[in-house]
């Protein structure tokens, strides 16, 4: 995984926020490649305390689409950072892009284009190629936000503990942080020595099991393979591993107990957990 300094390159001039604006933004962001040879880009934060909210619009093209963009860096390669830097006439209207958003992908009636980290040259006529007889244009963007702050209190095997998280974090890492006794002795677990056991944190196994006390509005909705996992089960029951606290990035209270497992009846065939008691 490459990372680049956006701040490392050159920059133009902002046109309608200060320098300081955009920069504070770029400051805090920091380009991953998921894969060089297919062009594959991804904005993250290098600022903990911030993360990536993906958001999307579609915007009218006629007369404009109202979106100032601004180059805060580039590169030799047609790589760059662009920010919005001004949200005016159907974008306004439209309401949904900020400040301090850049564009990953622009999608027109019958073309798309990835947008994630090119220079200004580039986004501009990667919209223009996207909006071509188009009379919208979709776009989704990415933006830094704060993460919230969320505390989370545990009951289990070990006794009792609360810990500081922020809106986003996955609650099997949380809680194993913390020394939480999230399994039973007996469950083997492939981040353990010799990868002999059944768990990779992955939600395949249901030995992670908690039950949600209150705050459960907070944790990210149940998926397909957390549904599995828990049937039959009390609806308050989760699988830590599956578990996002501060889904929707608001601050929050959590209050759970683990329930560790050392087996777990056959619903995924052909077996799940060969553990003797």
């Amino acid at each position: 995984m490459f990372l680049l300094s956006f701040l490392a390159a050159t920059a133009r001039p902002p046109r309608s926020v200060t320098q300081y604006a955009l920069e504070d933004v770029a400051r805090r962001l920091k380009l991953e490649v998921y894969d060089l040879d297919e062009g594959i880009f991804g904005f993250n934060s290098q600022d903990a305390t911030y993360g990536i909210e993906v958001v999307r619009a579609t915007i009218r093209s006629q007369p404009s689409l109202g979106l100032e963009l601004t180059e805060v860096a580039a590169g030799v390669d047609g790589r760059g950072l662009v920010l919005v830097s001004g949200v005016t006439g159907n974008a306004a209207t439209e309401g949904s892009l900020r400040v301090g958003d850049t564009l990953t992908v622009v999608l027109g009636s019958s073309r798309v284009e990835r947008t994630t980290a090119l220079d200004y040259d580039n986004t501009v006529a990667a919209i223009q190629r996207a909006v071509a007889g188009s009379e919208t244009l979709t776009i989704e963007a990415n933006r830094l936000v704060e993460r919230a702050k969320v505390k989370v209190e545990f009951e289990g095997p070990g006794g009792r503990g609360q810990i500081d998280a922020l809106a986003g974090e996955n609650l099997r890492k949380l809680l194993m942080r913390a020394g939480a006794k999230v399994y039973d002795p007996r469950t083997r677990r492939f981040d353990q020595p010799f990868a002999t056991g059944d768990c990779a944190g992955e939600g395949i196994c249901g030995t992670c099991l908690i039950s949600v006390q209150a705050g459960a509005d907070s944790l990210s909705p149940k998926d397909p393979t957390e549904t599995l996992i828990t049937k039959g089960r009390p609806g308050s029951w989760r699988a830590a591993c599956r578990c996002v606290v501060g889904a929707d990035n608001t601050p929050a209270s959590l209050r759970v107990k683990l329930t560790p497992q050392s087996q777990f009846a056959d619903e995924i065939a052909p077996r799940v957990k060969p553990i003797s008691p």
